[in-house]
């Protein structure tokens, strides 16, 4: 898939909601979130341990965007209201294989909104119908019960657990495996 796809790319979620691809300019924005929320982050994600300067998220978004250009992924900003709440993304594309996974996370402020089940459907929505994939994977660590209910929430199928499939804060720990097909996504009776 080339890159030209996700020029100038605004995926509409509903009223003030939009995701839109990380950009250099929200290095400084989403650091200072990532540092006055690493604690909370850090105890589902393995990520932010290793985001301790705006010049370290400045260099994932470079990557990022990099991997946009290439069609084999994209981070995005979750925007409300021009502000930025969170991210969401897709990772490990595979056009090939017509997969793909994805991946999220929301600002303290944000939680409990339903801001990132509809944020999940747009992006899902967007992975099916103009991206021409056919799988898209949610993992989440067995103990992230809000994490979880995304996935659960959309209608996505519990495929298993992955047992000490990823290292978080020095432990290894179990990931459950969420999966939707193109041919069983149904948006508009979703969330």
């Amino acid at each position: 898939m080339a890159g030209e796809l996700y020029t100038g790319l605004r995926i509409a979620v509903d009223d003030g909601v939009e995701l839109r691809p990380l950009g250099l300019e929200d290095a400084e924005l989403v650091y200072s979130i990532i540092a006055a929320e690493r604690e909370r982050l850090s105890e589902w994600l393995p990520w932010p341990v290793a985001i301790q300067s705006a010049s370290d998220e400045a260099s994932f978004i470079r990557t990022s965007l990099g991997q946009l250009a290439m069609g084999e992924g994209m981070a995005c900003a979750i925007v409300t209201n021009r502000t930025i709440a969170g991210g969401i993304g897709l990772h490990r594309t595979d056009y090939i294989n017509q997969r793909t996974e994805l991946g999220y996370w929301l600002a303290a402020g944000f939680v409990g909104r339903g801001l990132m089940s509809r944020s999940t459907q747009a992006l899902t929505t967007f992975a099916f119908e103009v991206l021409g994939l056919h799988r898209v994977v949610i993992r989440s660590a067995t103990g992230n019960a809000r994490s979880r209910a995304i996935p659960m929430r959309l209608g996505f199928v519990h495929e298993g657990t992955q047992r000490e499939a990823e290292l978080l804060n020095g432990e290894l720990v179990d990931l459950e495996v969420y999966s939707m097909l193109s041919t069983e996504w149904f948006p508009s009776g979703a969330g």
